[in-house]
Formats: C-alpha cells, structure tokens, sequence
C-alpha cells in the first residue's frame, strides 16, 4: 500500500507528541469499553458479582478489587456506569483532538507544497515559458494538492489509531474464544474478497468507457440523420442508429444483471457466515466447557464489531491513497529541480540596457515538438517602440516571453547586451524588465501600493502627476478611499483602461529598461488621444525598449516599427504604413481585427 511517505517527510508533518497519545488513546479506549460493557452484562446476568475474578470468555479473565465486590449489586452497578460513561467521555475527546491535529497537519503539509509550488513555477518558467504555469498550477492546485489533503487527513486519523483499535479488540476476541474469533475473522476476510470479486470485474473498465461512447455515437447519428435522408442512403443512419443502440443495451443489460447478482449473493454469503458463528457460538454456549456465557458472547460481538469498523476505515485509507499516490507523484515531479537552469549565485547581474535585446536564430517548440517560434532573429534597441503582430497569439506571447527571460529556446540564443539571458540572474532581469497588461497586474494591496510596487522612495506628488497625466487620477480619486482603496487579484472594481493604466504608472515611476505591454481591447467609444498609448511612447522617448502586443489601429500607427509575425516565422518589418503597402498578410490581419465593417455583407 503507498502511504504518501513524501508528503509524510515534510518539516511541517512532524506534530507535537501529544498528537500520538491523543491517537493512542483512541484507539486503546475501545478494548476497554468493550470490557467494561461485559462486566456491567455479567452484574446484570448474575445479578451480582462472586468473587473477585470474572470471566468473560476461556482466557480473558478480569479482576475486581475486594471492596469492589464487597459492595451491593446496585452500588456497583452504579459505579461501573460512571466508569464506562467518563471512559466514553475520554474516548470522544481523544478522538476529536486527534481528528484536530490530524486535519491541521495535513493543512500544514499542502499549504507548504502550495507555495512550493509557487516558487518552482518561477523556476520552470524560465525552461518551459510563464503561460505553460498557469495550465500546469491549475491542475496542481485544483485536483492534486486537495487529493493529497484528503490522503493526508485520513492516514493521520487512521495511524495508528485505526491500527491500535483494530489489533485491540482482535486481541479481545482472542481472548473470549480462539476459534470462534479466528472463524469470524477468516469469514470477514472471505466475505470481503467476494464483494471485491463481484463488484470489479475484469472489463468493467472498458464498459465504463463504452457505454457513454455509444450514446454520444447515437447523439451524433441522430444529428446526421436529416443530412444523410437528403442524400438517399438508403436508411444507412437507421441501420447505424440500430446497431449502437443494440450495442449498448447488451452492455447495460450485463451491467444490470451483475448489479442484481451481487446482493442477493452477499447476502446469501453473509447469512451462511453468520449462521456458522451462531452454531459455534450456540454449542459453545450448550453444551461447550468453554466458559463462554451470554455477557461473554456479547463482548466478542462487540469486540469483532469494533474491529469491523477499524478494518473499514483502513480499507478505506487504502482507497484513498490508492488516488492520492498519484497526485503526490505529479506534485513532486513538478518541484523536482531541474540542472537545465544554472543557481542564482553563478548568474550575473544587468545595468540596463545600452546596446540591444539580440534574439539569434531562436527555436522554441511546445511539448509535442510543434514549432512555437522557427529560426527566428530580431535586433531590439532603446529607445524603440516596436509593435509585435502575429497571426498566431502564441508565438507573440512566447516571444515576449523570451524577453523576459521564460522558457528555453531549442535552438539559438536570447541576450541583452552579449549576455545570455540564462545567465542573468532573476532578480536582475525583475528590475530591468517589466510587464504591462489589462490586469494591470494588480496585487492584493491598495492601488497606490500597487503602482508603487514596494518602492517607498515614490513620493506622492510624482504619483499624482503620472496618474493626471494618464488621464486616470481623477477616476481613481472618485473611490470610496482614493489610492488607499484595497484591490485583489482579478477585481471587478476597476476597468481594463484603469487597470492598464495603472501598469503603465508603474512603469513610468519605476523606469524599467525593457516595457512589454499587451494592449487591452479598444474601448466602445473612439477616442482620439489614448493617454495610455502617450504614456508607452513617453517611456520609449525616455530611453526603454517599449515592446507592444497591439489591440489598437493607432498603436500600430504610432510604432517605431511593426514586427510581422506569419505563424513561428517573421513575414516582415517596417514601419505601419509601409507593411500596409508590401505585405497582403498585413493587409488582411488589418482588415480582421480593425475593419469596423468586417462582417457586414
């Protein structure tokens, strides 16, 4: 059985001692219940204790102290209730304590992994590009992270408390009688299999995956049927309707006849076994020398009972990390480090860019091997605004992508100034190179910690000169606290020209050497100045590599240079007007994405 020992080997999975007494305890405090509830059975049985031993079964034995005995029927019933009562009170709060600490470490565990997570996704992004993050986070975080919680809260409470519980009241039923409890477990064992037996059939799998192919075939053959009658083939889509629906009723008729079997057939299994005990149990009871009475076949029933219900649990466990082993593979493979990135400390350092961002003969390709960006070779400099469009988003994305230092070209080679772009250390390339997008991005904070962006040094007055001058202050001031107003990742409060403003703010305070930019949609209205477009061109005039992914006309109008991008390969550059008049794909793409008209006849 896997038990999720990576997980398990975490700093935060080691707990305090008290979580093993709590799950000790737990477990131990069945047996005794179990005992107890015999002895109060034989006082009532008996209507009095003899002596100071009783016998519950041929060799469990337990003994009562004198001035227990001594005692009235009565008082002594009295005092083995509140015995077994403050047991059962001990036993609960074991269990919820234990049930506390076990969700809580399993809590502790995935949080931690959830910000490995984060932290390897800045790692892998500079191999594998920052977009493939996201799609790989929201699998890791939506289904695995969570599969492993549950696997993790349920081996907490089930070892070992399931464990001692189990080996506790197997011990009992020992006790009270070998052979009887060695029968009952051997036709526990025996019935299991057989419900395991009958319910996973060899080709389950496959009828699992067939019966909905063949109703979605039916789907699609009725939605044929009206074409193919206009074709005169002859009831072909009749015939083929007949066939899956043959097909399918044969397979549900088999699933339902096996489902019908299974039950009456447990059932039958079940009332034999326990038939079986109750003969044993009966000539034990008749005409055995065994010792065994009724007080002592009412503990080992409630032995094997407890016993059931930790053996459930158990089986249960097994089922869960059966699901969850996977989830922690998946979450390991993704932390697993990779020696394709060379360490922080051999990486250099960037004072700006002076010369030019080179991209020398690059190949980047997808995960199965298509080609995102072919022999591609661009020269960047400052003090440019240069405008990327492509008929595939993906390969402009990955473009910029490159630029900022995500993912790793199969062929050729990105630099800033000579230096690879591998070889500049992270930290670096943060502060010389920055991202604008709709978003903005915000992060959880106020708006003007966002546009401040942990730089303290920003004084307010050039803040407010930057935001007047991007046509967004006095929108921003209109909220119910101003700059102080509190804004989380992806909220609704401000709009993608506020938001994008607010990146492009950032950036003009900030002054980073390289500003990659991807333009939100026009807005309804016709604008003749975009501020937003004012402030990306400011930027450029001031010295930065300002690099646009374009959703506007008048940005491509007001580009240094529009770089053409036909799928992976460059098609063409040069400044709007001249693409316009050499190039049809530049031509059409216009036409596309700015013609008004486009889908008017």
């Amino acid at each position: 059985m896997s038990r999720l020992a990576a997980p398990r080997s975490e700093p935060e999975a080691s707990g305090a001692w008290t979580t093993y007494i709590w799950a000790s305890l737990a477990g131990l405090l069945v047996p005794v219940i179990v005992g107890l509830v015999g002895l109060i059975a034989v006082l009532l049985d008996s209507k009095g204790f003899v002596g100071n031993q009783v016998r519950l079964g041929t060799h469990l034995s337990i003994y009562l102290p004198e001035p227990f005995t001594a005692q009235r029927p009565l008082v002594q019933l009295a005092q083995l209730v509140g015995i077994t009562f403050v047991v059962a009170c001990l036993f609960s709060l074991a269990v919820w304590l234990h049930r506390r600490d076990a969700d809580s470490k399993a809590r502790n565990v995935t949080k931690s992994l959830h910000r490995k997570v984060l932290q390897q996704s800045l790692r892998r992004a500079e191999i594998e590009g920052a977009a493939a993050q996201y799609v790989r986070a929201e699998q890791l975080i939506g289904t695995h992270l969570p599969a492993i919680q549950k696997g993790l809260s349920m081996w907490y409470r089930a070892v070992p408390r399931s464990v001692l519980m189990l080996v506790g009241c197997v011990a009992v039923a020992l006790l009270v009688n070998v052979w009887l409890a060695l029968l009952a477990v051997v036709s526990g064992i025996m019935l299991w299999q057989l419900y395991q037996r009958l319910r996973y059939r060899k080709g389950d799998e496959i009828a699992n995956w067939e019966v909905p192919r063949s109703r979605r075939r039916m789907a699609e053959i009725v939605g044929q049927a009206p074409l193919l009658a206009r074709l005169q083939t002859q009831g072909l889509a009749d015939r083929s309707f007949e066939s899956e629906l043959d097909s399918l009723y044969r397979r549900l008729t088999a699933e339902e006849s096996r489902s019908g079997q299974l039950w009456p057939l447990l059932f039958l299994a079940t009332s034999v076994a326990v038939a079986v005990l109750l003969l044993g149990l009966g000539a034990n009871l008749l005409i055995g020398d065994s010792g065994l009475s009724v007080p002592s076949a009412l503990v080992l029933g409630l032995a094997l009972g407890g016993a059931i219900v930790s053996a459930d649990r158990l089986a249960k466990l097994s089922s869960q990390l059966k699901e969850s082993e996977p989830s922690s593979d998946a979450i390991y493979l993704y932390l697993q480090r990779s020696d394709d990135v060379a360490p922080s400390e051999q990486r250099v350092g960037l004072a700006g860019l002076r010369d030019s961002v080179r991209i020398d003969d690059v190949t980047l390709k997808d995960s199965t091997g298509k080609a995102i960006l072919r022999n591609l070779s661009l020269q960047l400099t400052p003090k440019s605004f240069v405008a990327l469009l492509g008929t595939e988003t993906v390969s402009t994305r990955a473009l910029t992508e490159l630029i900022m230092g995500f993912g790793r070209p199969t062929e050729g080679q990105v630099s800033i100034d000579g230096i690879p772009l591998l070889d500049v250390h992270p930290q670096a390339l943060a502060r010389n190179v920055m991202w604008v997008e709709p978003s903005g991005p915000l992060w959880d904070g106020t708006i003007a910690e966002n546009i401040r962006g942990g730089d303290e040094d920003i004084n307010n007055r050039d803040l407010v000169e930057v935001l007047e001058s991007l046509n967004v202050y006095e929108q921003l001031q209109r909220l119910s606290e101003g700059l102080n107003t509190y804004v989380t990742v992806g909220d609704s409060l401000l709009s993608p020209e506020i938001t994008f403003a607010i990146g492009i703010a950032r950036a003009i305070l900030h002054k980073p050497a390289v500003v990659i930019a991807m333009e939100p949609p026009p807005p309804a209205e016709h604008l003749p100045d975009d501020p937003s477009l004012a402030g990306l061109k400011r930027l450029s005039e001031s010295g930065a590599l300002v690099v646009v992914l374009p959703r506007r006309l008048q940005t491509l109008r007001s580009a240094d240079r529009v770089v053409l991008l036909n799928g992976p390969r460059i098609a063409g550059e040069g400044k709007h007007a001249e693409l316009l008049s050499n190039s049809d794909l530049y031509r059409h793409l216009n036409y596309l994405l700015f013609n008004p008209y486009r889908h008017q006849k």
